[in-house]
């Protein structure tokens, strides 16, 4: 089996061009190519350049990746109008997740909402963003509830989906909840406990995928699937859990399972294994290679892998950006895509792994 995630035993040149990518997603993402005039940043930018509508939740990620990148002046006056676009939001106790559908209430949107306040108040010690983090947790926390765990209000006339009737992705929420414990609010520690123990005790059928994202289908979201095992990442860093290490790492072996042979990832898999088509979906192939890292484990289809993710770029004048449907006719350069890319790449070539409270 190949390995790049060791320094010391990866090709130089490899390294050299991982870390050369990595700079150039960066660069894109810190150049505010989808930040909107309001502050707020976008999803994704069409090949036409035209934006798609402002994202809470992806201002949220991009506060959690900016709050740990060395910034200059420039950069630091987009993080800051991000930043208050997003409090200015919470503290009017606007909690909608897609400003293009005004009843959608997504609790994994919420959460990341939250780590990216904390995180980047926490970076510049700002008291309004702190508070306007701990507001988002405590909405979160109440949300949770005691009742079943589901993805949050669905919006009327949609079909069910994973993000808005599924529960495993919620684990990716312990990051939000484990960081509004450490900044003291209330019920966060239990909350995490139970979101914890409720969602990662649901054992699907023996032989069939670890994990269920989509309640009542014979499909696995590939990237419902990585955000769970995310979240039992987090938990096992945060709180020693080594059961929920074992358990994102069957997770991510199934996940490795149903690639390509390209080295492609596609949106769904069948519950008893098999890819469903042979589109590649950029997040879930950024997810997928980060995962591998993070735990150790060291599929045969990695070099194939990070090849596809280097293929699935689009290039201009230094920056990059990661395309979401690489092979489509006009595929969109896409925010959140781009920045898992970013951290698996700086994996790839050798940095050190981020800590729990980093991870985007």
């Amino acid at each position: 089996m190949t390995t790049f995630h060791d320094r010391a035993s990866t090709p130089a040149t490899l390294t050299t061009r991982f870390d050369r990518l990595a700079a150039s997603l960066s660069c894109w993402l810190r150049s505010g190519a989808v930040q909107n005039p309001n502050g707020a940043y976008s999803g994704w930018q069409a090949a036409s350049g035209d934006l798609s509508s402002p994202y809470p939740e992806i201002t949220g990620y991009m506060l959690t990746f900016l709050a740990h990148e060395a910034l200059d002046d420039a950069e630091r006056q987009r993080a800051d109008a991000a930043s208050r676009w997003l409090a200015s939001r919470v503290e009017h106790g606007d909690h909608t997740c897609r400003l293009d559908r005004e009843d959608g209430i997504y609790l994994f949107d919420i959460g990341m909402i939250t780590n990216g306040l904390l995180s980047y108040g926490r970076r510049t010690a700002d008291r309004r963003l702190l508070a306007a983090g701990r507001t988002a947790a405590a909405y979160l926390i109440e949300q949770l509830g005691s009742g079943p765990m589901v993805g949050g209000v669905r919006p009327q006339g949609t079909e069910p989906t994973w993000s808005n009737t599924g529960s495993a992705h919620l684990l990716k929420v312990l990051q939000a909840l484990l960081s509004a414990d450490v900044h003291g609010v209330p019920g966060a520690a239990e909350a995490a406990e139970r979101l914890a123990g409720t969602v990662a005790d649901v054992r699907p059928p023996t032989g069939t995928a670890p994990v269920e994202t989509c309640p009542g289908s014979e499909l696995v979201s590939l990237h419902a699937a990585c955000y769970a095992a995310e979240g039992l990442w987090v938990w096992s860093e945060a709180r020693g859990a080594t059961d929920a290490r074992a358990q994102a790492t069957r997770i991510v072996e199934w996940v490795w399972q149903q690639q390509l042979s390209d080295g492609g990832f596609t949106t769904y898999a069948h519950k008893d294994g098999g890819p469903i088509g042979n589109r590649w979906q950029s997040d879930v192939l950024a997810q997928a290679i980060r995962l591998a890292v993070l735990l150790s484990v060291e599929p045969d289809g990695l070099p194939a892998a990070s090849d596809a993710l280097a293929n699935s770029m689009y290039h201009d004048d230094g920056r990059s950006a990661v395309l979401y449907w690489p092979q489509a006719e006009d595929a969109h350069s896409n925010c959140w895509s781009t920045m898992f890319a970013y951290q698996a790449l700086c994996l790839l070539s050798g940095e050190p792994a981020p800590t729990w409270h980093e991870l985007v």
